[in-house]
């Protein structure tokens, strides 16, 4: 396996790996209560996300993919996968306003970046003035949006420059093969190289994971909205920078 830039012509797979290899995370079921009632819903509305993410200029989209001599790759009698069929993916965001940051964002500084970057954003714009979304809690997502800037501000109070680990998938089919932590150990080298440290909120699933890599928890994070019975719970992770590694050229 080898990890490499995501593309838009990756969309439609990094949408399928998310709606199904998400399904055993407490965060998903949270988030889209509704998802088995609108399932298209909840498909679409995630390759606008990921577009707006592929776009972005302070975020770093890497997708493992598999080699030849990955295959094959036998689940029960049958073959899965084919040559650069994705594993796993991670978006890495690089936060901050230091030169170093800002190079890191000019690799998408181009014409063509910014055109697709707008046109993604309008197309999101668009879908959300003509269309309800009718798989999400919305009164929950607006919850977990606020208790994120919470956490930003009396976590990362004394930080100004990190990495920021946004999402993390891997197919379940091909999980507990090094790919996740494979792309997670990409940007804790790429911290490392800079001095700053990295931060996640960890789902139960992930946390475990995340503590092999060198984070530790800060505090447990929870989520309810008034009214409601559902309780959401996090924990809110950081990872210390270390002697510099090397930057990981893509």
């Amino acid at each position: 396996m080898h990890i490499r830039l995501a593309t838009t012509r990756d969309l439609h797979r990094l949408a399928q790996i998310t709606v199904t290899s998400l399904v055993d995370d407490p965060a998903f079921d949270y988030m889209w209560p509704k998802r088995h009632e609108f399932p298209e819903d909840n498909f679409f509305f995630w390759q606008l996300r990921l577009k707006e993410s592929l776009y972005n200029p302070k975020q770093t989209f890497l997708v493992m993919v598999l080699d030849a001599e990955d295959l094959p790759i036998v689940a029960g009698k049958q073959q899965v996968g084919v040559p650069d069929t994705i594993v796993s993916y991670v978006i890495w965001e690089r936060l901050g306003h230091s030169s170093v940051a800002r190079h890191r964002w000019a690799g998408k500084d181009t014409w063509l970046n910014l055109l697709d970057r707008s046109t993604a954003r309008v197309e999101a714009w668009s879908v959300s003035c003509k269309y309800e979304r009718r798989d999400a809690d919305r009164e929950r997502l607006a919850a977990i949006a606020e208790a994120s800037e919470k956490d930003r501000r009396e976590c990362f109070a004394d930080v100004s420059e990190m990495w920021n680990l946004e999402l993390l998938v891997t197919d379940r089919r091909f999980r507990r093969r090094g790919a996740a932590t494979r792309l997670i150990e990409w940007g804790t080298a790429e911290a490392d190289n800079e001095g700053v440290c990295c931060g996640v909120a960890a789902s139960g699933m992930g946390a475990r994971l995340y503590r092999a890599c060198g984070f530790e928890k800060l505090r447990t994070g929870v989520v309810q909205v008034q009214g409601q019975n559902e309780i959401l719970r996090y924990d809110v992770m950081r990872r210390y920078a270390r002697s510099a590694a090397g930057s990981h050229d893509l």
